[in-house]
């Protein structure tokens, strides 16, 4: 017998996990099948629940389950001005020896890993791969474990570690996060918000467009290709769900960058989700990700 909070929590995951698995996959999901809760899928169910809950709370429960906002937030445009010089000048750091564009040229990311701000091997336990800030505004909860609930946070953290005890506070702090607010996400133009691929396009991104559909949109959600929530893919823990926007070239991926291409990676996940994709599925997969 579910108690009220179990069922409450329960309910929850099964709300949230939405599509991130194949109809039936989903241990939230098949409790909340259309005949109400099944008792042979509880435990999987509330073990869900419990990870959920626990790692989310309060406002970042909120924004997880209405998913990435729709419109970018309104700036003050001479702020984002002063914001970009910021962004790209080294004196900002403690030691005078990087800029915040170091790591993100272009607001978008180096593809390096790091520990502490030093530059670290990639799969190292305890790296960080630098993540993207295209489009920094559709992906609150910032970095990889999600505990910077808003820009001033992550500002905060990069500041202190990443950027080596540099100091900004008032107008220029300000400044320096309405600028990476205002960095657009990364988008070839080649999909419609749905995902869709837009015509003139290959029979197989088409055909990975539909493999995306069915495997990848529940946790990569178009338009945004995020979801705004921590998830395990078999790497040792829960973290954040980056979006595929971009992904393509890049490498290394994970967020210890311990896959060196894009191939490694969808054959690790998908292992680990019990998904079968055959050659032929990834490589259309990957195909349709050239889009994005």
């Amino acid at each position: 017998m579910l108690s009220p909070i179990d069922f409450v929590r329960l309910r929850l995951a099964a709300r949230a996990c939405g599509r991130h698995r194949p109809a039936g996959r989903c241990p939230a999901g098949r409790a909340f099948g259309s005949a109400g809760p099944s008792p042979r899928s509880l435990p999987g169910a509330l073990a869900l629940a419990v990870v959920f809950t626990v790692s989310l709370g309060g406002c970042a429960l909120i924004a997880a389950m209405k998913g990435p906002p729709a419109a970018p937030p309104v700036l003050d445009p001479d702020l984002v001005q002063r914001g970009a010089i910021l962004f790209n000048d080294p004196a900002l750091s403690g030691d005078a020896s990087r800029a915040c564009a170091t790591c993100h040229p272009g607001g978008g990311t180096d593809w390096k890993v790091y520990r502490d701000g030093t530059p670290e091997s990639p799969g190292l336990e305890s790296g960080w791969r630098t993540m993207t800030l295209r489009g920094a505004w559709q992906t609150a909860p910032y970095l990889w474990d999600n505990t910077a609930t808003d820009i001033s946070g992550a500002v905060q953290r990069m500041l202190a570690i990443e950027m080596r005890g540099g100091k900004l506070e008032g107008r220029e702090r300000e400044a320096l996060e309405q600028y990476v607010l205002s960095v657009p996400a990364f988008d070839r133009g080649r999909t419609e918000p749905d995902g869709t691929p837009i015509e003139p396009v290959t029979l197989s991104a088409r055909r990975g467009f539909a493999i995306a559909q069915e495997n990848c949109f529940g946790c990569h959600k178009p338009p945004a290709y995020v979801r705004l929530l921590r998830y395990d893919v078999g790497t040792g823990g829960s973290f954040a769900v980056p979006t595929l926007r971009g992904t393509i070239p890049g490498g290394p991926y994970g967020h210890d960058g311990r896959w060196p291409d894009l191939e490694s990676a969808i054959r690790s996940i998908i292992a680990h989700e019990q998904t079968p994709l055959s050659d032929e599925e990834i490589a259309n997969l990957i195909e349709y990700l050239w889009l994005l």
